[in-house]
């Protein structure tokens, strides 16, 4: 089985500024390795991370698979500096948008792969006092990301796709499988991990492929 590497990153300039690479992280990224062969196979030339953070999980792609146009979004801008730098430390090229999810895009059926960690603890919306808040807290059910998210995948993805969501027991993933499979996507939990306070999920999508 091919190795995703794992980056080098460095946020001491960020301090509570730029979401730290954790285990839903890793467990994406475990998910991402599994799948690396697959990755590969399917020809993707263009790959999305929405909600870089630090960048590790974008650039671990870009140093695996050379020819993928790789596109970050974040927005934090504290965030994309670090996805820039990151990219930067590791000698690979990963271009940085400052973007409310794909709003300010027009990416129309042209994303080969999606990586999407989105904020998922469920929240009332008064504890966001800081756009760090941002990336963890998911308003209702924290699905209020991937919910804006669902309904656009069909017109965002190409017509040969893959895309990768970490999701927690609370917003129930099977509903997320469900709806994606309405829209005519294969989907599929790939990995689980039990961790403290969360059982963290990554969901696989789909389509045109043959997996």
């Amino acid at each position: 089985m091919d190795k995703l590497p794992t980056p080098l990153w460095n946020l001491n300039e960020f301090t509570d500024e730029v979401y730290e690479p954790r285990e839903d992280t890793f467990l994406l990224m475990d998910a991402l390795e599994t799948d690396l062969n697959l990755i590969k196979k399917s020809n993707a030339m263009v790959a999305l991370e929405i909600g870089s953070g630090s960048g590790v999980v974008i650039t671990s792609l870009s140093l695996a698979v050379p020819n993928l146009y790789c596109l970050a979004l974040d927005i934090n801008p504290k965030a994309c500096v670090a996805t820039k730098n990151t990219a930067a430390l590791n000698k690979t090229q990963v271009d940085v948008i400052r973007s409310d999810l794909v709003k300010s895009l027009r990416l129309n059926k042209s994303v080969d792969l999606l990586i999407f960690n989105p904020p998922y603890v469920p929240s009332d919306g008064s504890d966001e006092n800081s756009i760090l808040d941002k990336a963890w807290a998911g308003l209702e059910r924290g699905r209020s990301t991937i919910d804006w998210l669902l309904p656009i995948l069909e017109e965002l993805m190409s017509n040969t796709c893959l895309g990768y969501f970490v999701a927690i027991d609370e917003n129930n993933p099977e509903e997320i499988l469900s709806i994606l499979r309405s829209k005519g996507f294969n989907s599929e939990t790939v990995a689980r991990r039990k961790i403290i306070g969360e059982k963290l999920s990554i969901l696989r999508f789909s389509r045109g492929l043959d997996l």
